[in-house]
């Protein structure tokens, strides 16, 4: 895998960028990370971060399935009652598929990792497709809901790839659901080049909330809804920026789930009460650390 041109636009920058420098296409407004040696895109993934955990009585467990909950509730009060058929693309371990089973939904999920299809299968006896998307129908019958949660970054095409797969498997009148890291976030401010959601290089692109908007708006759909603030990613990902701001450079989500540490527990303990009050400030001012956006076919 190599990325010297804007994924969306296919502009080339004007002169020669370090490696996992972070571009600003001054065409499409899009960020995304240049990568000029060729990568395994698979072995990105084989790292702890990534690594699949059986942590399903864990606090980040409930979080990730609150999270989940917010968000498969919006989306049913945005479409008709009787429209319950998901598609989870990029479904990871199950968990949200997990919690839309629970609600009442018909979901089905796609999954390129092996490990983490298996895993929700099993764990969670969600339904999962383990195959890498490219282009055509996943299924018979279209869905009502299709979400993409913290995907999007992750995709070398990402509009291209995404207008393919709502046009071919979306029903017409259905809701696509899209959340990212927000790259003008107050987090991300506070901890600069260091911020958790970064994730250089298995983010290949970055996104505003203002720019998605406006790429799905040239593909013909419209913003219908929103959600911005996120304990899970959204306080933790703020906690992180204060602790890089001590010189911390751990990935703090690791290192509670493996590495606790007295010295770290008690930092946690000082610092999440400042973490939750900034987070939720950003969030009202628009500047929250992930944005989610509801998009509907225009028409």
């Amino acid at each position: 895998m190599r990325q010297i041109a804007c994924p969306v636009c296919n502009q080339e920058p004007n002169s020669s960028p370090e490696e996992f420098s972070i571009i600003n296409c001054p065409n499409c407004r899009v960020k995304w990370t240049f990568i000029s040696d060729e990568l395994d895109s698979d072995a990105l993934y084989e790292d702890e971060v990534y690594a699949v955990v059986d942590n399903r009585q864990s606090v980040f467990e409930k979080l990730i399935f609150r999270e989940a909950r917010i968000v498969l509730n919006k989306a049913k009060h945005l479409l008709k009652p009787a429209q319950n058929k998901l598609l989870d693309f990029g479904c990871g371990k199950g968990q949200f598929l997990a919690e839309a089973k629970k609600l009442g939904w018909n979901g089905i999920g796609i999954e390129t990792a092996r490990d983490r299809a298996v895993f929700a299968v099993d764990k969670y006896q969600v339904e999962v497709i383990q195959e890498f998307y490219s282009h055509g129908k996943v299924t018979g019958q279209p869905f009502d809901l299709i979400t993409l949660n913290h995907v999007l970054e992750h995709l070398p095409a990402p509009i291209s790839m995404v207008k393919e797969l709502i046009e071919s498997n979306l029903a017409e009148t259905g809701l696509l659901y899209i959340e990212v890291p927000r790259t003008d976030s107050w987090q991300a401010n506070i901890a600069g080049t260091k911020w958790l959601h970064w994730d250089i290089p298995k983010h290949l692109n970055h996104w505003t909330e203002s720019v998605l908007v406006k790429q799905f708006e040239d593909v013909g759909y419209k913003k219908v809804g929103g959600k911005s603030f996120s304990i899970h990613l959204g306080v933790l990902g703020m906690l992180q920026a204060l602790f890089s701001l001590f010189g911390y450079k751990d990935h703090l989500i690791l290192a509670l789930k493996k590495k606790k540490t007295v010295g770290l527990i008690v930092g946690v303990a000082l610092l999440t009460p400042v973490a939750f009050l900034l987070e939720s400030l950003a969030s009202a001012f628009g500047k929250s650390g992930i944005v989610g956006v509801y998009f509907k076919k225009n028409g």
